[in-house]
């Protein structure tokens, strides 16, 4: 379902700050702490399965099958705290929700719930992601920076289908916290531009769990002043996971973001 973007929504206040921020001495920053709103034009794809205790749900497309959308503009905030020269705290927050109508071509079993063919569903998929990580620098040099973050990931997913003919719904969500890994990098040939990449991930059994989840993305920063920044640049990544209280999924997403950074 597609939103008015957070920048665009918040655009008379995004110019305020901007204007403050201008007219203040660039010796007031030392870029020791960051905030990042990102706008993502994201294409989701992907199967899943619902089960119902010992019912095993059915393997659907998310849009042959649900009829979700495949693309939808997201917003993420990222904030970060350098504690020293090499090391920092980051934290971030996505969330997705999408819904759709289809009609059914085959039977579908979804949380418990069998919807015969030619019934009418309509559905909902909700993808929740968070994250705390500590980054470490083993290079930190005003020109290259390239470090590893590690921590924790909170993944969240839930979804429902309802038929429109007989009020029937089925639902299935589940919610697991895991230990990513990453690498980063940052190259700034000259003070207003710089190119990054970073990655984070795992893939892992836990708890009777399944997790293979990645996220990447690179891009390219135009520095305004010390403090402000616009990001460029294009994301992908995975949610292959299996859970006890969900099922399956198999999840893929990508597409272009911009991003508009602070620093103080």
């Amino acid at each position: 379902m597609s939103r008015i973007s957070f920048l665009g929504k918040h655009a008379p206040a995004t110019l305020i700050v901007l204007f403050v921020v201008w007219a203040m001495p660039s010796g007031a920053f030392a870029e020791l702490i960051g905030f990042e709103v990102l706008e993502w034009k994201q294409d989701l794809t992907g199967t899943m399965r619902v089960d119902q205790g010992s019912i095993t749900g059915t393997e659907e497309d998310l849009q042959d099958d649900l009829g979700l959308e495949v693309e939808d503009t997201l917003t993420q905030w990222r904030a970060w705290l350098r504690i020293t020269e090499h090391q920092s705290i980051l934290a971030s927050h996505l969330e997705s929700n999408r819904t759709g109508r289809a009609t059914l071509t085959s039977p579908l079993v979804f949380g418990g719930v069998a919807f015969a063919p030619g019934d009418t569903i309509k559905s909902s998929l909700e993808l929740r992601q968070d994250s705390l990580l500590w980054r470490y620098d083993f290079i930190a040099s005003k020109v290259f920076k390239f470090g590893v973050p590690f921590g924790a990931g909170r993944l969240r997913l839930s979804s429902e289908v309802e038929s429109e003919v007989s009020g029937l719904s089925g639902d299935g969500g589940d919610v697991g916290t895991i230990p990513v890994v990453g690498l980063g990098f940052s190259f700034e040939p000259f003070p207003i531009f710089h190119v990054a990449a970073e990655a984070e991930g795992m893939n892992i059994h836990l708890n009777g769990n399944a997790y293979r989840v990645y996220d990447a993305r690179g891009q390219v920063e135009i520095h305004f002043a010390p403090f402000i920044g616009l990001n460029l640049g294009y994301r992908k990544g995975v949610a292959d996971v299996e859970m006890g209280d969900l099922g399956k999924a198999d999840l893929e997403f990508n597409g272009p973001f911009a991003t508009l950074t602070f620093r103080f």
